[in-house]
């Protein structure tokens, strides 16, 4: 089919109209990819610092659990007395009410200096130290369930923190005779009176 130059004119104008539209068309859907784009970065850039603020807010939490833990554990060994100065005096009260209320034979004990402790693990943190007295006792007993009521009760009266380091039992050659009890063991046991103490500052 053949134009002539009256029907070429008259396409001109439609002709012109197609040409930009369709331009308008491209660039319609370069700027809606490009938008796209964009939209999807800043979703992705919104979601990482969601994610972050998200850790941001879990690790706080969790130190938070940490800290109140530490709290309560610090204000534990306050109320029993494990921090401060090494109530001594208190531990051989505690001693001799344990012998009286147990009606336990003979208990001899010696107690050293106090001394820096120096377990392995265990480095004084911030203003804090840890410190000890070695205690060595000498107990005479009927059994040896007298050994263990023995010291579940030191642990959960003493005004220092107990740490057994041994204990060895052994027999007696004394035999009872008649109604009369007579110790049929010694034991030999160590113990490290632990207390808390805060650093004064220099």
């Amino acid at each position: 089919m053949k134009f002539g130059t009256r029907e070429l004119k008259r396409l001109r104008l439609p002709l012109a109209a197609f040409v930009a539209l369709a331009a308008a068309g491209a660039g319609c859907y370069v700027a809606a990819d490009a938008h796209l784009r964009e939209t999807k970065a800043q979703a992705a850039a919104t979601s990482a610092q969601r994610a972050e603020v998200q850790t941001r807010l879990s690790s706080a939490n969790e130190e938070e659990r940490e800290i109140k833990a530490n709290l309560q554990q610090y204000q534990a060994l306050l109320d029993r007395g494990v921090v401060g100065d090494e109530k001594r005096l208190d531990w051989v009260d505690v001693l001799t009410a344990i012998k009286t209320e147990r009606r336990l034979f003979n208990i001899n004990y010696s107690i050293e200096p106090q001394k820096d402790l120096d377990y392995p693990g265990i480095v004084p943190a911030g203003n804090v130290k840890f410190v000890f007295s070695r205690v060595k006792i000498e107990i005479q007993l009927l059994h040896e369930e007298d050994l263990l009521n023995f010291i579940d009760d030191l642990q959960k009266r003493s005004r220092s923190y107990l740490s057994v380091r041994s204990c060895g039992i052994q027999r007696t050659d004394r035999a009872g005779g008649g109604a009369v009890l007579v110790p049929r063991l010694q034991a030999d046991c160590i113990f490290d009176l632990i207390t808390i103490r805060h650093n004064k500052p220099a």
